[in-house]
């Protein structure tokens, strides 16, 4: 896996681009824009706040050779690090170290962000510092979420997380480092941040029912619209679907964690909620759910492994990890392949295994994070 996230990639190819066409002094949107593809998500352009662009421009002036090699270190460092702040808040032993180790670098999400060169690594983290930060009292870590938030949008979710805590100070401040971070990017490029948010934002946040979408909305676009990747078993009102399925989502993570004593388990198992409800999850920014690994291990292991908690994570794992790798039905492409996505059981289990899992870990979550 490494070997091959040491090339070159699209999505890595597609962030440089992003840094010349800013040191140049181009468009940043200009080939998302004129693209020729319907479906705004599938456009190979880039699509993320200027201030990304900003962080990208200084590896523009890396050697070719060099550039993937560097990135691949950046971001491996920052999984690395994300590992220590958490593991750190939790005092965790030599066998949490080494479980949590062979979770992470086995973690298939984790081989296709790696592979496709993506940045969800920084936004890991940055959300898990600001996590683990203001699980200790210290709302300033919220500006770190901000941040994360202004590079790419899901983390902005957890504002809700922070509101349900009655934390409004870190709110206050996730909004601030959003703000003050976007602000960067803004005075850098004040044009594209307008287009960023008139344009680009507002067309990817209608979402897509192409295969890989692994959140809510992708997963019932598939079923319950009519489209142009699926047969769907019937067509129906999918805002009213997605609104009352919000609802009940949310009311299930309140209730389940309220009672819960550690605010840093209240906040992780809201993850999966966050990843749920985005308007479009790839495999690759399943990384995020790596937090809750973390924790579990770490309950878990001051509980003595009690069996049927470790059973069910082992499932977890093993929906997250092995299920995916797992190509049931026919080939893309290949006669079948559209109408047995939602017309073979198999496949529809197979292919939305990511989906199942994020679903199944933040159902299960609050009980394995449980300290006793």
């Amino acid at each position: 896996m490494l070997a091959q996230a040491a090339a070159g990639h699209q999505d890595l190819d597609t962030y440089l681009t992003a840094g010349r066409n800013l040191v140049a002094g181009h468009p940043l949107y200009r080939d998302f824009l004129n693209h020729p593809f319907p479906d705004p998500t599938l456009r190979p352009a880039f699509i993320y706040p200027p201030l990304f662009a900003v962080v990208m421009a200084p590896f523009t002036f890396l050697p070719g050779a060099a550039v993937a090699w560097v990135w691949l270190l950046v971001t491996q460092a920052a999984l690395a690090a994300s590992l220590a702040v958490v593991l750190r808040y939790l005092h965790a032993s030599m066998a949490v170290i080494v479980a949590s180790v062979t979770a992470s670098v086995t973690f298939y999400p984790l081989w296709v962000d790696a592979v496709q060169g993506q940045a969800n690594l920084l936004v890991l983290l940055l959300t898990c510092f600001g996590m683990v930060w203001i699980a200790r009292d210290r709302p300033v870590g919220a500006v770190a979420i901000g941040v994360a938030g202004a590079i790419k949008l899901t983390p902005l979710l957890l504002i809700v997380w922070l509101l349900v805590e009655r934390r409004f100070r870190a709110v206050a401040l996730l909004l601030a480092g959003f703000v003050g971070a976007t602000a960067v990017g803004a005075l850098v490029r004040p044009g594209d941040t307008v287009t960023f948010f008139r344009d680009v934002a507002p067309a990817l946040a209608s979402g897509t029912a192409f295969y890989s979408n692994q959140s809510l909305a992708g997963v019932l676009g598939r079923i319950f619209t009519a489209n142009p990747y699926t047969t769907p078993w019937v067509v129906l009102p999918l805002g009213i679907i997605l609104a009352g399925a919000a609802i009940l989502l949310g009311a299930w993570w309140w209730s389940a964690t309220r009672g819960a004593p550690d605010p840093l388990a209240r906040g992780v198992s809201f993850i999966p909620l966050l990843l749920l409800l985005s308007a479009v999850t790839w495999p690759h920014h399943l990384v995020l759910l790596l937090p809750v690994a973390w924790l579990v291990i770490a309950r878990l292991a001051s509980r003595r492994w009690p069996q049927p908690q470790t059973l069910v994570f082992l499932g977890l794992i093993a929906c997250l990890d092995v299920l995916p790798r797992w190509q049931a039905g026919p080939g893309f492409g290949q006669p079948g392949f559209k109408p047995s996505q939602t017309g073979d059981p198999i496949v529809l289990i197979a292919a939305n295994a990511l989906f199942l899992g994020t679903l199944f870990v933040f159902l299960c979550g609050p009980w394995l994070l449980r300290s006793r």
